[in-house]
């Protein structure tokens, strides 16, 4: 071991703890960062913040190590690459420490809810004003602690780098203030929650609420099978179904639209015409009825079974009568994986469409619409 000496530098006892109670945490912490994250942050996508906090360690090792190398090299070297490792240990605990609080509130103060089967803890109103207050104390701290690393402590006067802060946040708050604003409006609405599907103003497809954070909302398309991002601002000035949310016990209420031709009445009297408009309506209602009963019957078609369907005549337009058929869907389940949604929603309608089909060919009732032309006395249409 004698021979080896030279390559250790000279330090005090308690420098030496120091270094070894890095290298230990750090290490520690790089293995053990997978299961951490998974106890802080549940089900949500931890990836990009274990390559995060993986990533710090790995710099905090190799800068412990280049700055061994240069205390052996050179005795009046003053420990520049220790320091940024310091600085970097002190971000590191920042972010941890600011996702531990964070989940903590979310117990504390957030609300349980049952999602594929799984107990999670949601933001609320109340956890994301814990969490900003959190969030500037940290911050504020770590700055403070930056500062002391690198013996800057005049940055700690009234024109310092808090004043600069403090100036940054004044001429910037018009960006990141009302998405901030708009996330605690969504929580405090209380009608908004992971898990949610819902359907927004002006675009055609339903989306799964994955996650509200302090700036935009990340939206899981149901129909296109993608991830969305939407700022709160934007998302919030738009109407929002939420379909997760119904009104009544009967369930999400789906009106499907059928054209059928316009029958001919042959009758020569009106008793004999009201007989046959009798006769066609009794068919219209048994194709119906008919949807209904075999819907019932199979599992993968989720109707409100205590709900009958409702159907009647909308619209008598130029070419067909316009029916509409009005179905009640199951509580939709608290998941966010798109495929079962997509059963739920779109599986369900297209079955109970073909079913209308199934029915109409054995009740002899065409729902195609004709085409009707006028022809003039020289046999042309128009």
């Amino acid at each position: 071991m004698n021979s080896f000496e030279w390559l250790l530098p000279e330090l005090s006892q308690t420098r030496w703890l120091i270094h070894g109670f890095i290298l230990v945490a750090n290490l520690g912490l790089f293995l053990l960062a997978r299961p951490i994250l998974s106890f802080i942050d549940g089900e949500r996508d931890n990836a990009t913040k274990l390559r995060l906090f993986r990533s710090l360690n790995v710099s905090i090792l190799v800068l412990q190590a280049i700055d061994f190398a240069f205390l052996s090299l050179n005795k009046s070297y003053e420990n520049y690459f220790i320091s940024v490792g310091f600085s970097l240990m002190a971000l590191y605990a920042s972010l941890f420490l600011y996702s531990l609080c964070c989940y903590f509130s979310r117990k504390r103060f957030g609300a349980e809810k049952q999602i594929d089967n799984k107990t999670v803890f949601l933001d609320t109103y109340s956890s994301r004003l814990v969490d900003i207050i959190l969030l500037f104390i940290i911050a504020i701290t770590t700055i403070y602690t930056l500062i002391k690393i690198w013996g800057a402590d005049s940055m700690l006067e009234t024109t310092g780098i808090f004043g600069i802060l403090a100036a940054f946040l004044a001429f910037t708050s018009s960006i990141w203030a009302p998405d901030i604003i708009s996330g605690l409006i969504i929580l405090n609405t209380e009608i908004l929650q992971d898990g949610d599907v819902v359907v927004i103003e002006g675009h055609p497809d339903e989306y799964i609420i994955s996650k509200v954070t302090l700036v935009y909302v990340i939206l899981y398309d149901v129909r296109n099978n993608h991830r969305t991002l939407v700022r709160n601002n934007k998302f919030i000035q738009n109407k929002i179904d939420n379909l997760s949310r119904i009104a009544s016990t009967d369930g999400v209420r789906q009106a499907l639209k059928y054209n059928i031709g316009y029958p001919t009445f042959k009758g020569e009297t009106a008793e004999e015409r009201g007989k046959q408009l009798s006769s066609f309506k009794s068919k219209i209602d048994r194709v119906f009825t008919l949807t209904y009963e075999n819907c019932l019957d199979k599992s993968e078609i989720k109707i409100n079974q205590k709900r009958e369907f409702e159907w009647s005549l909308t619209q008598t337009g130029d070419f067909a009568l316009e029916y509409t058929l009005w179905i009640y869907l199951e509580r939709i389940p608290n998941t966010k994986i798109t495929s079962t949604i997509r059963k739920h929603l779109m599986g369900t309608i297209y079955k109970v469409n073909e079913a209308v089909y199934n029915a109409s060919i054995m009740e002899e009732v065409a729902l195609s619409t004709p085409i009707l032309n006028q022809v003039d006395l020289q046999g042309q249409s128009v």
